[in-house]
Order: structure tokens, then sequence, then C-alpha cells
């Protein structure tokens, strides 16, 4: 299969409309068109509606999109990793990551190892948490830092990196707020507001059930799909968040504040995964030095 005709069927569904796509790849209508049809005949399925307008994917079409980014984005790794050796002689370690506090950890660690490594080049790529996994296994990327619940399957090998304590965030307003250590009837006395499973994937049921082990079930007022509208409910609703002991809030201690949990469940890891089986030499050197760096 040409990789083309994946690129022609990623940009009609964003377009939804073949003269846009057309325009947007420098052929014609008639291309675009031809090279859909030829998917729908290898694959022996109908992929685009056409009876729609805007023309949008069947149900088998949005199955197709999702594994046809992920071969474009592999394709696209690929193509500037071969691109970038050739012009620098050097090798390229890409690296996932769904928060800033993830790399935390690594930032006193990576100029040791470019100074070590100076052949290597880092590419850094903030993702979802739920994709971290997906990602890793199928070869978009050489390295993954999350937390540990992020990582599943038999083929991702893990180093633990970092763990901790979820800290209960509360605003100035709100009850709490001077408290020094916040007892678990008193957190879950009170609404709270989560990231989402479509933001976090198995990281949220975990909470729910550190809640359960705590004894508690816990009044979830609001989910969210990102830490930015997290703090915003955080500040304006007067409801708990659950944040990392190590997180850096964007906002002075006068206005929200982490507070421990005494006896509490919430706990976590973050890890570096990566497959087994990869053989990027930029890899394996960046393991041999974090082994030794974190083994001092």
């Amino acid at each position: 299969m040409n990789i083309e005709k994946i690129k022609y069927f990623i940009d009609l569904v964003e377009c939804k409309n073949f003269t846009e796509t057309a325009k947007k790849n420098f052929v014609s209508q008639t291309t675009i068109s031809q090279q859909i049809a030829s998917l729908e005949r290898e694959f022996q399925m109908q992929l685009i509606d056409r009876k729609q307008i805007p023309i949008e994917p069947t149900e088998a079409g949005w199955l197709f999109y999702g594994e046809a980014l992920t071969i474009w984005k592999q394709f696209n790794h690929l193509k500037a990793k071969m691109v970038h050796y050739q012009k620098e002689k050097k090798h390229m370690l890409t690296i996932e990551y769904s928060t800033i506090m993830d790399m935390q950890r690594l930032l006193s660690f990576i100029p040791t190892f470019k100074d070590k490594y100076p052949n290597i080049e880092i590419e850094l790529n903030k993702v979802l948490l739920k994709d971290i996994s997906d990602f890793l296994i199928k070869g978009t990327y050489d390295l993954a830092i999350a937390f540990d619940s992020a990582f599943k399957g038999k083929e991702i090998q893990t180093y633990p990196i970092y763990q901790g304590q979820y800290c209960a965030v509360v605003s100035h307003e709100h009850p709490l707020f001077e408290h020094q250590v916040i007892s678990k009837e008193e957190l879950y006395h009170y609404p709270l507001v989560m990231l989402s499973p479509t933001a976090i994937g198995d990281s949220y049921h975990l909470m729910i059930q550190h809640a359960l082990k705590d004894g508690y079930q816990p009044n979830i007022l609001r989910t969210v799909d990102d830490v930015e509208t997290e703090l915003f409910h955080i500040l304006t609703e007067k409801l708990i968040g659950f944040f990392p002991n190590n997180y850096q809030l964007p906002y002075s201690l006068e206005e929200v504040r982490l507070i421990p949990i005494k006896d509490s469940h919430h706990n976590f890891k973050i890890e570096i995964g990566y497959l087994k089986e990869n053989r990027n030499p930029a890899l394996q050197s960046f393991l041999q030095q974090m082994h030794d760096s974190f083994s001092q």
C-alpha cells in the first residue's frame, strides 16, 4: 500500500471535502477520489460515506483513520530520523510524556547524557496519558515517561525513577485551606474534581480504587480533560483536586496549596517504559547512562 494513500485519507477525513483535500496535496480531485476508492477495494469495505455533506467516514472508516494516524506518525518519525542521521550523522531518541512533572526527574540527568553522547539528538513529544502505551507498543516513540498505571502490555519494560504521594489541592476560599494535613474523613466530606478517563485512561479508575481502599466513595462533582481546567474549578468552585506531591503549581501559596493526606492510599510511581526489542542504539545508551546515574 502506497503511504500517500494514507495521507490522502487522513486529509480527506479532516477536510471533509474532496476539493479541499486535493488543493492541500497539490493534486487533482480525481486523484484523491481514485486513491480513496483504491483503499476501499484493497480492504473490501466502504471507508467514506459520500452521501453525507460534508462527507464523513463510515464506522470502518473511523477505525481506519485511527490506525492511519499512527502509521503516518511512525512514517514521519522514521523519515525524520533517517534525514537527521544522513545530515548530522546523529542518532535520534524520541521520548513521549504526558506532563512536565514527568520530565522533572530527568532534567538534571539530560545535560550529562548529552555531554557524553553528543551524537544523540533527543526529541520530546507530549501525548495524552491514556495513549502512552499504545504509541510505545506501535513503535511511534522509543521511550516514555509516565505514571506506572499508564504502562500496559508484556512487551513493555519499565524502570522506576520516582515515587510519592498524592496531595489534596485546595484554593484559599476552601474551608481546608489552612490545614497542614488533611484526614481522609475531611477529604471525602467535600466534592472533588478529577481528570477524566478520556485524558488519563486507567489512572482515573485507579484513583477511585484508592479512595475505596481509604474506606470512602469519592464525590466526584466534575471531570475535566486537562490540568488547567482542573485548577480553574478548584479556584472558582471550591472543589478539591488530586495532584502529585512534587507538582509545581502555577499559583502562589496564598491562592492554592498542596496539602498532604494522612494515611491515604493515594500514591504513585513515575517510570520509564520502553519496548524490550527496541534496538535503537540511542535508547541503549540512554538506559545505560540512566542506570549508572540513578544507582549511585
